[in-house]
């Protein structure tokens, strides 16, 4: 299949990774050198988005926010200059579904269908191919494209004909994560700040109704003195303002989201726009005064 793939960053180049060695695979980055390790392995570069759509059979786009995906479809030389009609593109972006369903609706006056397949799941799994895929759109193009996702993961969820619901469970998914990973912290550093050693509550957590994804994964990563995740801050603050943006739109009231969400910013603000959810762990801890690694006074 002629396929194209717009934004190699970290996600997106490890997705991309698993479609150059089965795919006619042309490609799209800011990042010359990231193009060219592509290039190294068989991928073609694209002059520009019109050029990578008019060679591709489909394209898929992984880009930081929906804003970012806008200006790669209607752009100066933009996707939707070269797609030709009965193309599909998947946009793997946790963007707003909103946003995602108006691209699909100006695309489809083209001709050209669009689907929504973002991604959950950490980056080794995308590396690995184990990542979860979580697609929605019209079924007859989905099934279409079913083999070209299952070769990114074998771990593929269709939830729907209605564009952007993909999008909704991710930012459902995510906004879960992030505010149990943040009261996790607390209560953590309130067990450290009464005594506890992190060990045994990592033992104990994970033996009860209290496990999660932080107990099981995060908070062993601390105990070891090793880095649980590599995920950019502002994205998490991104993430889980559009998840808060889309219960407005739906009337749908989040106050702990919203406090989660808020956590979460002033952490971005006190840390700066390169800093790490990882940093976060820091700021509870600054918070309550207390180490959760390091033994009590």
């Amino acid at each position: 299949m002629r396929v194209g793939y717009v934004g190699l960053g970290a996600m997106g180049g490890a997705l991309a990774s698993h479609l150059v060695r089965k795919h006619a695979l042309g490609v799209l980055d800011l990042n010359p050198a990231v193009v060219a390790s592509f290039v190294e392995r068989g991928a073609r570069a694209a002059e520009n988005g019109a050029d990578l759509a008019r060679r591709s059979e489909v394209v898929l786009l992984c880009l930081p926010r929906s804003a970012d995906v806008r200006n790669a479809l209607f752009g100066p030389n933009g996707l939707a200059e070269g797609l030709l009609p009965g193309s599909v593109v998947i946009d793997q972006t946790s963007g707003l579904p909103s946003e995602t369903r108006e691209f699909a609706r100006l695309l489809q006056a083209r001709g050209v269908t669009l689907l929504d397949a973002p991604v959950s799941g950490a980056m080794a799994t995308a590396v690995a191919g184990t990542v979860s895929i979580i697609a929605s759109g019209e079924r007859a193009a989905f099934e279409r494209v079913r083999p070209l996702l299952t070769d990114m993961s074998p771990n593929l969820f269709y939830v729907g004909e209605t564009v952007g619901n993909g999008q909704t469970m991710k930012a459902v998914n995510n906004m879960m994560n992030a505010s149990c990973r943040l009261a996790t912290l607390e209560l953590v550093a309130l067990g450290r700040k009464s005594g506890l050693s992190l060990e045994t509550m990592i033992e104990a957590l994970n033996a009860t109704t209290a496990r999660n994804f932080t107990t099981q994964g995060m908070l062993p990563a601390i105990a070891q003195g090793r880095q649980s995740t590599k995920f950019g801050l502002a994205l998490q603050v991104k993430d889980v303002n559009q998840a808060v943006a889309m219960g407005g739109e739906r009337g749908v009231t989040m106050p702990l989201c919203s406090l989660a969400a808020g956590m979460l910013q002033i952490g971005l603000n006190t840390l700066g726009p390169g800093s790490q959810l990882e940093q976060m762990i820091g700021v509870v801890e600054g918070m309550a005064a207390t180490r959760f690694a390091a033994p009590q006074a």
